[in-house]
């Protein structure tokens, strides 16, 4: 198989695999956080801390070991756009907890029918690509310049604070490892936990398709990983111009993890037209625009932040994540609180 074919190949293998589980399982870090909130139900949110542990755990010894440059990723350039990130991931989690689901979780739910989650998809598609390509692109871009950090070197942990690569990678998968150990006292769900380490494993394999795979020595290219932001951008862009993106890696995942949700909840006949519920349609699209322009604006969402951009261990991607779970968390209070 040529290297190029790999990406679009290697993307609907990956892409397939998490459609499967995610429809079957019904992850969604919204529904993680909102569980544990409400009704102190760790499940969901113990299977994602698994899912970041084996993706750290994976792209540490892809990078340690040399195998991938994963130093070359677009998580850990020399630009920690910390406001850009902060910011995108305060809005990405209000917007998801708005629409009633994540990114990949409001795709997955759209292809089982749900026609809020397909209000939802359609705002998110719309306002990534405004965001990314149109007239909001310039306000992004000027927000970066004007609170972006020029670094030295890379935006990785170890880099900013003059550790040893390795050490920094065993002391962070040390402390998620005790962390989903000590969550077996919550009452948590073996099997979706054992989901959770093949979605992390699904993200080493996107690193190692893209990082070695697909590597050309006539065209070298940035090795990357499961993202969902960027290629619904893309897919925004196809809607409003007819400009059809190039297929990558990235954009295969994303395909393939809705057209794959679709034929599980076909098969398991889970599929059903389900209608908005009354006042649900302008949160929806709300939350789908606040997840569009969040996702751009952190450069990746739950998923292509929270598990490849994590995995790096990029600064930026930390900030990211953590004003993700912040955007999430108190959505979720301030909701309860009117209910």
């Amino acid at each position: 198989m040529e290297a190029a074919d790999w990406l679009i190949a290697g993307g609907l293998l990956v892409g397939g695999i998490y459609g499967v589980l995610a429809q079957r399982t019904r992850l969604c870090m919204v529904g993680g956080i909102s569980s544990w909130q409400l009704v102190g139900d760790f499940r969901q949110v113990a299977a994602f801390t698994a899912a970041i542990l084996v993706a750290v755990a994976g792209a540490q010894y892809l990078e340690l070991s040399d195998t991938v440059a994963i130093a070359d990723s677009s998580y850990r350039n020399s630009q920690l756009d910390w406001m850009g990130v902060l910011l995108g991931g305060l809005l990405f989690g209000a917007g998801a907890t708005l629409a009633g689901g994540c990114a990949t979780r409001t795709l997955v739910r759209t292809a089982e029918g749900n026609l809020q989650s397909l209000i939802a998809l359609i705002s998110f598609l719309i306002f990534a690509a405004i965001t990314q390509f149109m007239f909001l692109e310039p306000v992004r871009l000027g927000l970066t310049a004007a609170t972006a950090i020029s670094l030295e070197a890379d935006a990785g942990l170890a880099t900013i604070l003059g550790l040893p690569a390795w050490l920094v990678a065993i002391i962070t998968v040390g402390v998620l490892a005790y962390v989903v150990y000590r969550m077996r006292e919550k009452n948590i769900d073996t099997m979706l936990l054992m989901v959770g380490a093949v979605i992390g494993l699904l993200v080493v394999a996107g690193w190692y398709i893209t990082g070695v795979l697909a590597q050309d020595e006539f065209d070298p290219r940035n090795p990357s990983a499961i993202t969902v932001s960027g290629p619904l951008a893309r897919l925004g862009y196809l809607m409003m111009t007819g400009k059809v993106p190039a297929l990558s890696f990235a954009v295969s995942f994303v395909l393939a993890t809705f057209l794959i949700s679709l034929l599980s909840a076909l098969v398991t006949k889970e599929f059903k037209i389900t209608a908005v519920p009354q006042g649900m349609t302008l949160k929806a699209i709300i939350g789908g625009a606040l997840m569009g322009i969040g996702g751009i604006l952190a450069y990746g969402c739950n998923v292509g932040q929270g598990l490849t951009g994590i995995s790096t261990l990029s600064l930026e991607s930390i900030i990211a994540v953590v004003s993700m779970f912040a955007g999430t968390y108190y959505t979720v209070r301030w909701m309860e609180n009117r209910a």
